[in-house]
């Protein structure tokens, strides 16, 4: 078995060092590290004891769909906006505003609490069919 085939590298001092291997999770895992706001794709590289040139070439490559799919069955990610946690006295009032509209999806529900905007939903569903 020659070097190649151990996945070792001489260094420069004459010692092995062994060459890391990363799975496409932790390929995406590092990715999504460095696409956080703020983040530096220098830094998450040096904490996952990576090269910062392959990361780059990694978010590169991921951002143009080389990594395949983005999520199963063409699902986005929404922005979120963490609130106050809902009372009881809220969601008794919520209930009462208006009709309450539940769709049900392989992976939760879809509630929406008062009047229902024919649009909206409309376009929901257009969203949900892929058109």
């Amino acid at each position: 078995m020659d070097e190649r085939e151990r996945g070792q590298v001489a260094g420069l001092n004459g010692r092995e060092r062994v060459r890391r291997r990363y799975t496409r999770e932790q390929k995406l895992a590092i990715v999504g590290e460095c696409l956080q706001p703020g983040a530096s794709l220098a830094g998450v590289a040096l904490a996952h004891r990576a090269n910062a040139n392959m990361v780059r070439k990694w978010v590169v490559k991921f951002q143009r769909g080389g990594f395949g799919p983005k999520a199963e069955g063409g699902t986005a990610l929404l922005p979120v906006v963490v609130g106050r946690r809902p009372t009881a006295r809220m969601a008794v009032k919520a209930a009462a505003s208006g009709p309450t509209l539940e769709i049900e999806m392989p992976r939760g529900v879809v509630r929406v609490y008062g009047p229902v905007d024919r649009s909206l939903l409309e376009s929901f569903i257009a969203a949900l069919a892929g058109r």
